[in-house]
């Protein structure tokens, strides 16, 4: 009896669980808004950063009704199916995040059915994104930086940290307001290299001109307990008084970033003079039109060094330095084709309404630039609990209390650089352009051949292009040409191909499928998808529903279509090198075994990513591996005698493979092989700005005629000291031995080093 009972419990308790689910799903559409219970914390923040990112509403939203017509066919029959559906049917139902190759539409058995479902994670396609790519390369510079700080080599660790910097910049990771594995994983290697940075930034000495300006005001934190304002330099003065229409005082504080320019920063200052005509001119006639004291100009000089592709350590962007959010504000638009915080005439016009505002909150420019730096609300507070509106009795944080006068001493100098020092600076020419609105994507190497100048000048003048094209998406844009060429490109417009067609991908959803997933096998953004559907990050995608993949015009992914054919996966010694599209399910099926067993063998921990180029052992029980592996011979450099030097290359003009290592480059591999970086590129289907990355394959033709020494490590060596003595750098030294950590350099040990 005891047992009727439970089983009765059961079967209701499962009855009412199937009435729940379709209940819930009984209305589905293409994408779905957070509920109504989630509230945000600042509503009037949430609603601005909603508008900027074209979040899509539950019901009534432009964007909805934008695919209404195209999804309503399909949005019924999906209604159809699951209202029909008996709760037997609904427990058979492929899991959401189950592999995409879904038993109804896969032709393999039902164990292979079952070793999909054993490990959900093995769903998950090799990253070929291009953002993850950039991650691993950031990362490599990153830890050569660190292993020069440990050797004292603050210079070098300086120029590495700067090279993971720059790739840091331009990648499209939204990490205010979702928190995905990309959003982790960037603010963590930020994080980290910001970190590292600061201990070789507190002993090195003057600054290189190729520093980011993010270093120009953290270095003067540092530095200005060792600055005396006594020592500022004043040589002769002009004649005439210099005017000011912002209020300028000249105290220690003032004096000491003076002396700060003319000593540490003297060389980046020099380089921020010469550019500073480049887009003063304009920017002082957009403050007139607001009314805004002109000599706001400097701001921009320490905030980016009148640098349009200047980066902070705080995610800012552009001359004006704006975060996403704050631009978001103030309609600085940023998706996957290109950032307006990058756009010199847009991100000014933004930076005259942000700092009026400012100004009417705070009565004075000196609160009005402390709160451009530190926040509006950090400033407003601390003045509540200090009981005071003068800045310079202000406790703020050091960076906002050191960038006010910072701001005052680069207007004190660059209004009369001579005084301070800073002569026969030669300018740069002021940038001019002619305006055209074209209401279809070209491609700008196109448009430069037909008008008749460079590639280059064109991104100049479109710095907020992030590819090499024009945004499709924009019904109207407007390209800025080179001055006086205006006529011959409207001759020329009409004949432009349009890549348009080319440059997005319908992929019609199916089960198991996250926005995540689709990414990865396009090799795009997920952001980039979220800012094409006008999707919230918190938004759901349906299967049978149609997405929007904005796929790189140069890219070779033209659809997402997964590979069927196992018979292409071969093994080489047991060695399998990861492709894109590949999924660690793929793998195991196309060779026998199961993906814990291919996790295990591969030391890969559950969740863990794979990587196109990775190359993964095959488990030796796999039933599939005899048949699928081939023989492939590798010409290895026979070993020279000590200290002496020796081809590592037969000559011969085949065809060799050459694994990338951490700063090659395919100009360097050119030289190294005897062709061109053109035959490279063609030979391994690389694109004009396809870029190579460490462990991956390329096809050469052409002989070596790189040479390698051997040196017999010696008591008191340091890999910076070997790299500095063979001319070449610590990441080609530990990538070629092998070496994973500095702290296995030990006495007698072996080394080949590289030679040009």
């Amino acid at each position: 009896m005891r047992q009727i009972q439970i089983i009765t419990a059961l079967l209701t308790l499962l009855l009412l669980i199937g009435c729940g689910g379709s209940k819930s799903m009984s209305s589905p559409g293409v994408y779905s808004s957070p509920s109504s219970d989630d509230t945000s914390e600042d509503k009037s923040k949430s609603a601005s950063a909603d508008a900027g990112k074209g979040t899509v509403e539950a019901t009534g939203s432009e964007s909805q009704k934008k695919y209404a017509s195209t999804t309503d066919e399909i949005s019924r029959e999906i209604r159809d199916d699951i209202d029909t559906e008996t709760p037997t049917k609904r427990e058979k139902r492929i899991p959401a995040e189950t592999s995409p190759n879904t038993r109804s539409n896969s032709n393999g058995t039902d164990a292979e059915y079952r070793l999909s479902m054993t490990d959900l994670d093995g769903s998950a396609s090799a990253v070929d994104d291009y953002i993850w790519r950039q991650f691993d390369l950031a990362e490599e510079y990153h830890a050569m930086g660190v292993i020069a700080n440990r050797e004292a080599s603050w210079e070098e660790a300086q120029y590495y940290f700067e090279k993971s910097l720059h790739i840091m910049a331009p990648l499209d990771v939204e990490t205010d307001s979702v928190i995905t594995p990309e959003a982790v994983k960037y603010t963590e290697l930020l994080e980290n290299i910001v970190s590292d940075y600061r201990v070789a930034l507190r002993s090195l000495g003057a600054l290189t001109d190729d520093v980011s300006s993010s270093v120009i005001i953290e270095r003067f934190g540092d530095m200005i307990q060792n600055l005396d304002s006594d020592t500022m330099l004043v040589f002769q003065s002009r004649e005439l008084p210099i005017a000011y229409d912002i209020p300028i005082v000249m105290n220690d504080r003032v004096k000491n970033s003076i002396v700060y320019f003319q000593t540490v920063a003297k060389e980046a200052f020099k380089k921020y003079l010469r550019r500073s005509q480049k887009y003063t001119p304009m920017m002082r006639k957009i403050l007139r039109q607001y009314g805004m004291p002109e000599d706001l100009i400097y701001l921009s000089l320490v905030e980016s060094g009148y640098n349009p592709h200047a980066y902070s350590w705080a995610r800012a962007m552009g001359l004006w330095q704006f975060i996403a959010s704050t631009g978001r504000m103030y309609k600085l638009n940023r998706d996957w084709w290109m950032d307006e915080r990058k756009d010199p005439i847009k991100s000014t016009h933004a930076a005259a309404r942000f700092l009026k505002d400012l100004y009417e909150q705070f009565g004075s420019w000196d609160l009005a630039m402390a709160a451009y730096n530190g926040g509006p609300g950090r400033v407003r507070r601390t003045i509540k609990k200090q009981g005071t509106r003068d800045f310079w009795k202000l406790k703020l944080k050091r960076q906002t209390m050191d960038y006010v006068p910072l701001i005052m001493a680069a207007t004190i100098i660059a209004k009369d650089p001579q005084k301070y020092g800073f002569e026969n600076i030669v300018h740069e020419p002021e940038i001019v352009w002619d305006e055209v609105e074209i209401n279809r994507c070209l491609d700008l190497r196109i448009v430069a051949e037909e008008i008749g100048c460079k590639e280059s000048e064109l991104k100049t003048l479109n710095p907020e292009l992030l590819r090499r094209y024009t945004p499709p998406n924009k019904k109207k844009y407007t390209l800025k040409v080179p001055k006086g060429l205006t006529k011959k490109f409207f001759a020329a417009y009409d004949n432009m191909p349009s890549p348009k067609e080319t440059s997005w991908v319908r992929h019609r959803i199916r089960r198991g499928e996250t926005v995540s997933t689709i990414a990865a096998k396009y090799g795009v953004s997920q952001y980039a998808i979220f800012a094409a559907n006008n999707l919230s990050r918190r938004s759901r995608i349906y299967a049978g529903k149609d997405i929007i993949v904005p796929v790189p015009l140069d890219s070779d992914y033209k659809s997402g279509r997964n590979r069927k054919d196992y018979d292409t996966y071969k093994a080489s010694n047991s060695l399998y090198v990861v492709r894109a599209g590949d999924t660690p399910w793929d793998i195991a099926r196309a060779f026998g075994t199961t993906v814990s067993a291919l996790r295990a063998i591969n030391y890969i921990e559950k969740g863990s990513r794979i990587y196109v180029g990775q190359k993964l052992k095959i488990p030796s029980s796999a039933t599939k591996l005899k048949q699928k592996s081939t023989s492939s011979k590798k010409t290895y450099a026979s070993a020279p005698s000590k200290g002496s030097s020796k081809s590592t290359a037969s000559g011969g003009t085949k065809t060799t493979k050459h694994k990338v290592r951490a700063g090659d480059t395919l100009w360097e591999l050119a030289r190294q092989y005897g062709t061109t970086t053109g035959k490279i590129r063609r030979l391994n289907g690389l694109g004009g700005s396809s870029r190579i990355y460490p462990g991956q394959v390329l096809n050469i033709t052409g002989s070596s005629s790189k040479k390698y020494v051997v040196h017999r490590v010696r008591r008191g060596d340091t890999l910076s000291r070997i790299a500095q003595r063979y001319g070449t750098n610590i990441t080609r030294i530990m990538a070629n031995n092998g070496l994973t950590n500095p702290d296995q350099l030990r006495v007698g040990a072996e080394l080949k080093i590289f030679t040009k």
